[in-house]
Parts: C-alpha cells; sequence; structure tokens
C-alpha cells in the first residue's frame, strides 16, 4: 500500500496514516493493527549482529525470532543458535579446542562433554565424537612407543629379540610387529659405518689406545691417500 511506503520514507506520519485508512474506509478495529505490521522486521542477520553488540538480549533475541514468523519452538531453537554461535565465535573457542585438550589430558571426560555441549555439538553426537578422540590418542600413544623402541633398537640398547618382545607388549598383531623389525632392520644396513675424526685418530695413536696400522686403515676410511696418511703417522710420532 502506498501510504505504508510513505510513512516508511517520512513523507506522512502515524496520524496522517491513520487519517488515510479511515479515508479508505478501513474499520477503526483494523487501523492500528494495520499500522503495526506497516514497519520492517529485524531480519535473521540484524538480530545475530545485535545480539553480538549487546544491543539485544537473549529474550529479545527469541522475541525477534517470533516478531519473524516462527512458532515457539523454532523461535527458541533460533534463539540457541544465536546465543551459541555468537558465544562460539567471540570467544574463537570451537569443538576443536574441545578435543585437543581432553586428548591431553588437560581436561576430564566429563569436562569435555559440558564444553562440547555450550559451544553447539548435539548431545546425540558428543559421546561419538569423546570415543574418537579416545581412540586417536591411543593411538597416538601407540605409535610414540614403537618410536621409542626404535631409537633404543637402533642405538643397539635392544637386541632384535628384545624389541620384538617390546613390540608384542604393545599388542600389535604379529604381521605389523615382522614388517616393523625388517623396516628396521634394513634401515640399519642401509646406515653409513661412522668413522672416528682425524685428531680422535691421531689422538688414539698417540695415548696408544689403537695401533700405528689401526690408524692408517682409519684414516684410510675417511678417505686420506698414502701420502697424507704416511705425513700423519709421522706427525703423531
Amino acid at each position: 500500500m502506498q501510504g505504508f511506503e510513505m510513512l516508511h520514507r517520512g513523507i506522512i506520519n502515524e496520524t496522517e496514516l491513520n487519517m488515510l485508512l479511515r479515508a479508505l474506509d478501513i474499520m477503526p478495529f483494523w487501523r492500528d493493527k494495520l499500522t503495526q505490521m506497516a514497519y520492517r522486521r529485524l531480519t535473521r542477520v540484524d538480530i545475530r549482529r545485535m545480539y553480538g553488540v549487546g544491543v539485544l538480549s537473549e529474550t529479545e533475541v527469541y522475541e525477534a525470532y517470533s516478531e519473524l514468523g516462527y512458532n515457539e519452538r523454532d523461535a527458541r531453537r533460533m534463539s540457541d543458535f544465536t546465543v551459541k554461535q555468537i558465544l562460539a565465535t567471540q570467544s574463537k573457542f570451537t569443538a576443536r579446542d574441545v578435543i585437543t585438550a581432553y586428548s591431553k589430558y588437560m581436561i576430564t571426560r566429563g569436562d569435555a562433554r559440558t564444553l562440547l555441549s555450550e559451544v553447539g555439538v548435539r548431545d546425540e553426537n558428543i559421546s561419538f565424537i569423546i570415543s574418537s578422540a579416545e581412540y586417536k590418542r591411543e593411538w597416538e600413544l601407540t605409535e610414540s612407543r614403537i618410536s621409542a623402541i626404535r631409537n633404543l633398537y637402533k642405538k643397539r640398547v635392544y637386541d632384535e629379540n628384545v624389541a620384538r618382545g617390546k613390540l608384542l607388549a604393545l599388542d600389535l598383531a604379529s604381521p605389523r610387529v615382522d614388517s616393523l623389525m625388517e623396516q628396521w632392520y634394513i634401515e640399519d644396513k642401509d646406515e653409513p659405518p661412522r668413522y672416528w675424526t682425524t685428531a680422535q685418530t691421531l689422538s688414539f695413536i698417540k695415548e696408544g689406545l689403537i695401533t700405528a696400522d689401526r690408524g692408517r686403515l682409519e684414516l684410510s676410511n675417511i678417505g686420506y691417500d698414502a701420502e697424507h696418511i704416511n705425513i700423519y703417522m709421522e706427525a703423531s710420532k
């Protein structure tokens, strides 16, 4: 109706709009109601933004959704969603943060359930999310233990039998243990041999810890030719 458009643009006021409605033979019972309906409602984006900056309270958020035409149930749902969404946005706190903290033993299972609910995770999904985090945490712990066993095996602290026993104690399947041991064996064989440095070799010769022949062999392994070896051997006397 053009009268409502003129009201919105400030061309006429409510009194003048009422005069127009009367001229159009609108019954008095309907005039106030039509006037109230003439004003635009807040959009969903408006509601979220205004709640985010504190202009609307939670009650006013619910009322605003009701005025948009939502029934009581859906208006409450939209209100709860808006409040939780703004809370998560402003706090920068997400379900991922909760799961990370739980996986690192920083919070209890009960704390995780409460926090996940507060950031908007549905109750029927919370148990699955927490259980998945527990499985992942256990897998990561097992992988860390495998890595520790590997390091001790490569440092010769564990021999093959001890390393295999430690792996089996983790409840790993035999094929997995066999695969790991084979992989570590190949890695060990592929590593280049370690040699003493030139200074170490000459020092060991002087101190009588190794023979001159052994010293010559070590210098040769490092890459020196006969001329350089002879000079080093003379200098070490």
